[in-house]
């Protein structure tokens, strides 16, 4: 009892500190992601030549508006960042905050999965030998585990309660309460491989329109500068509708992997289930075997 205790608090610390990473791992992407902004190169560019009046005109107005920077200035992705709006502005850090969220679940489940896969084949490679020492151990460390477990709490209890002459159909019952309890044992292990895939499945569903907003925000600015101004230039309008198609292609790159990690890990838990029903299955046929054995 004080070896399960035990294990079961060394599971709960584990818990923690996959949470404690995946926090971290946030923080050091925002982190670096915000100095390579900041250090982000503003080199000038040769201005293009003014080859009429008209035109010199034109830039007179495009300078003096409110969607341009200075004139000859580089204008990127930091500078479309730097004059959004700050309804756009928000847009896009939430979309960047979705973005690093997605790859940190990536990195988080791919440990997750690796580490159940390996505990798994190592209970069952004990299980196929009938190493009950190595079972024992390796119990509360895998899924397979703890479905061997219940099911030998069942085998126990039936053992203690069972009359001299046992019928087929108190095998039969006792079979069934044996498959009901891991069941049981699974879904609590596949609820526990399966935390966060909400949140894939949310910002994968919702990225794309999230940006959208941003746009249709911003391009609604544009147009309101064109009745500010009077002109319908389109050097006038054109630095605010960059800026708002700069959210749509935010919430693509982060709509885009989370789907498809969605996909892989949707694809690893199916996998995962049929591990686990594999081995309800052998365990249950051995147990029956071991039965009609003893009669």
């Amino acid at each position: 009892m004080e070896i399960n205790m035990l294990r079961s608090r060394v599971g709960g610390w584990q818990a923690k500190l996959r949470l404690m990473s995946l926090l971290a791992l946030l923080g050091i992407a925002g982190l670096t992601g915000g100095l390579a902004l900041a250090q982000a190169p503003t080199t000038p560019v040769n201005p293009p030549l003014q080859q009429a009046d008209n035109s010199a005109a034109s830039a007179d107005v495009v300078t003096s508006g409110p969607f341009a920077g200075a004139a000859g200035e580089r204008f990127g992705v930091r500078e479309m960042f730097v004059q959004a709006d700050l309804v756009v502005k928000s847009v896009m850090v939430f979309l960047l905050f979705c973005s690093l969220l997605t790859w940190a679940i990536l990195f988080e489940k791919l440990w997750a999965f690796s580490a159940a896969r390996r505990r798994n084949r190592a209970f069952i490679n004990a299980f196929r030998s009938g190493d009950t020492a190595q079972m024992t151990e390796r119990a509360n460390g895998s899924a397979v585990g703890r479905i061997w477990q219940a099911a030998q709490a069942e085998l126990r209890h039936f053992g203690h309660h069972r009359g001299s002459n046992v019928t087929a159909d108190q095998i039969n019952r006792l079979l069934q309460r044996m498959s009901l309890s891991a069941s049981i044992v699974q879904e609590g292990d596949l609820s526990r491989l399966g935390t966060m895939m909400g949140v894939l499945a949310t910002i994968g569903a919702t990225a794309p329109f999230i940006g959208l907003f941003g746009t249709v925000w911003g391009i609604l600015n544009s147009f309101a500068g064109i009745a500010t101004m009077k002109t319908a230039s389109l050097a006038v309008v054109a630095p605010g509708i960059a800026e708002a198609l700069l959210a749509t292609a935010l919430g693509l790159f982060a709509a885009i992997p989370a789907v498809m990690i969605f996909n892989k890990f949707a694809r690893d838990i199916n996998g995962f289930v049929g591990t686990l029903d594999n081995f309800c299955a052998e365990l249950l046929a051995t147990v029956s075997r071991q039965m009609d054995e003893a009669r």
